[in-house]
């Protein structure tokens, strides 16, 4: 518990520093989760190179918390750290892996920034994430990794029941997405794991998608600000924490579907099924309420 005591402290500080330097919403706070990281992860699986390189693109991204940097260079610092994680995993040389690889990453990075509108929203879904590396990997320190990593985030949730208090950042879930794909790729064998896994993220990438198509087929500059996600629809209907239910709902509803069928594409095309059906359906109820 030592952890957790010692992340709301930080969190505090955090906080206090950023308003003496900074006329804004602290935010850019999940970049901390870069030292626990390093010692039981980076240590252990990575050569030094790497490790340094995705210390530095991280650093070089909490500038756009700080004051923001053009869209193209945040996606470079994306395809960047996903052509270091793939040199830095065992993939045979196989380029058709980078390529899987750099998608992975660029929808993990942009589809935890737009559940970052509601800060509870994006600690709830990282806790759930975290929660299956904790109890399923087989490797110990990611284990040991996502249960610190777990202190924090429930820490950091403790700011977030106010709204506009303090943020996880841009920086933060660039970090933390390098870190899934990380401790993904060191337990691909693991097929539990990575059933749940995709269980528990498949529906906000298929919210993030549908609002991407929305935009383009209303001709909306994709680089704008959106509430059009259905967490930050229910939010601005519902004055209460029920937006966290759809992904809290849709993830425990894919993890019992996980256990009848075996991971395999026919397992990711009838959870795609499922979600799109449920997101329709979710957002023709909320639209006839109205």
């Amino acid at each position: 518990m030592i952890f957790f005591f010692l992340f709301l402290l930080i969190n505090i500080c955090y906080i206090h520093v950023w308003y003496k330097f900074l006329d804004k919403v602290p935010t850019g706070i999940g970049i901390v989760l870069i030292v626990p990281c390093y010692f039981l992860y980076f240590e252990e699986q990575l050569y030094f190179l790497s490790t340094f390189l995705i210390l530095t693109f991280t650093f070089i991204y909490f500038l756009d918390d700080l004051k923001g940097i053009h869209f193209l260079w945040r996606i470079m610092l994306q395809i960047l750290s996903s052509v270091v994680i793939f040199f830095s995993v065992s993939f045979d040389g196989n380029y058709i892996f980078l390529i899987l690889n750099l998608f992975f990453i660029l929808v993990l990075v942009n589809v935890l920034n737009f559940q970052d509108g509601e800060d509870l929203n994006i600690s709830t879904l990282l806790i759930m994430i975290f929660g299956v590396f904790y109890f399923y990997a087989d490797l110990e320190f990611i284990k040991k990794t996502s249960q610190i990593i777990l202190l924090f985030l429930i820490s950091f949730s403790f700011f977030n029941f106010k709204k506009n208090f303090l943020y996880f950042g841009d920086s933060g879930c660039y970090l933390i997405s390098i870190i899934i794909a990380l401790f993904a790729y060191s337990e691909m064998n693991n097929a539990i794991l990575i059933k749940l896994l995709i269980s528990v993220i498949i529906f906000p990438v298929i919210d993030v998608f549908y609002v991407i198509g929305y935009r383009i087929l209303n001709k909306e500059n994709l680089l704008t600000r959106n509430y059009l996600h259905i967490y930050q629809i229910i939010a601005q209907k519902i004055n209460s924490k029920l937006y966290l239910l759809p992904n809290m709902i849709l993830s425990f509803l894919n993890i019992f579907i996980s256990f009848y069928i075996p991971l395999g594409i026919n397992f990711i095309i009838f959870l795609v099924s499922v979600n799109i059906s449920l997101l329709f359906i979710m957002r023709l109820i909320i639209k006839k309420s109205d």
